[in-house]
């Protein structure tokens, strides 16, 4: 039965990671309803592996939200500019939910050094001007979500915080 519960769930944070990245590649944009139905799902996937420390998930995803919401908002102060968009900040709380709160920063890492090969591929094969430009953040955390949830489930690097 764990195995099963597994793979439903890899399944559907698959569907969810794809959905969301290729929006995010083609509008920029990552819906409410794919952040929602990412947040809900890590929720209900915590609940029935590791009901008792649903409560931390939560309270992990809302202090995710509040730092990357600060942050966001801090650099646009800065600069005047934004640089995280508000549905990579809910994407990132989201996230929060499916992993281990010690695994937050190796999907930050792999989403950042993802986004920056991302780039330098642009730059090298476009030109300068390709630094400058947008890019949607969202398939690099789903990258990093991804990998960081099979890292934590089949590799079994959980790292005991809960």
């Amino acid at each position: 039965m764990d195995v099963a519960i597994h793979l439903i769930a890899g399944l559907i944070l698959t569907a969810i990671l794809v959905a969301i990245a290729l929006i995010d590649l083609g509008r920029q944009i990552i819906p409410d309803a794919l952040n929602a139905a990412l947040a809900v799902s890590g929720f209900c996937f915590q609940l029935v592996t590791q009901r008792a420390d649903a409560p931390m998930q939560v309270f992990i995803a809302a202090s995710t939200l509040a730092v990357f919401w600060a942050l966001r908002r801090g650099h646009f102060l800065l600069t005047g500019r934004i640089g995280l968009g508000l549905g990579d900040v809910k994407m990132l709380a989201a996230a929060a939910l499916w992993i281990n709160p010690l695994l937050l920063p190796v999907l930050l890492f792999i989403a950042s050094a993802g986004a920056l090969l991302f780039v330098g591929g642009q730059v090298v094969t476009t030109g300068p001007a390709a630094a400058r430009a947008r890019v949607p953040f969202g398939p690099f955390i789903a990258l990093g979500l991804g990998c960081s949830w099979a890292l934590e489930q089949f590799v079994g690097l959980n790292l005991g915080l809960l």
